[in-house]
């Protein structure tokens, strides 16, 4: 599996701290998060919305968001009797 380095050179955003104090389940939270990314990418179709034509991704000034809220439909790509059966 490939490795997440966190670390960044600016230190703009540090989501578990660093030091004496950092948090003691950074690779496992990373991992975590990596893998619901991952699962909700695959387990679901993505669109924009049906009155949106194009995705605006510029960020804003002096935050870590994008300017203007990002809006997706998602759509389960198999039945919910397939998808849940062995649960």
């Amino acid at each position: 599996m490939g490795e997440i380095d966190l670390a960044e050179i600016e230190l703009k955003f540090i989501s578990f701290s660093t030091g004496r104090r950092a948090c003691m389940g950074a690779a496992l939270g990373t991992a975590i998060t990596v893998m619901l990314l991952a699962r909700l990418i695959q387990g679901f179709s993505w669109t924009l919305p049906p009155n949106e034509v194009n995705t605006d991704l510029s960020e804003s000034e002096n935050k870590l968001f994008l300017a203007k809220p990002f809006h997706a439909v998602d759509e389960p790509r198999l039945p919910t009797h397939e998808l849940y059966s062995t649960f």
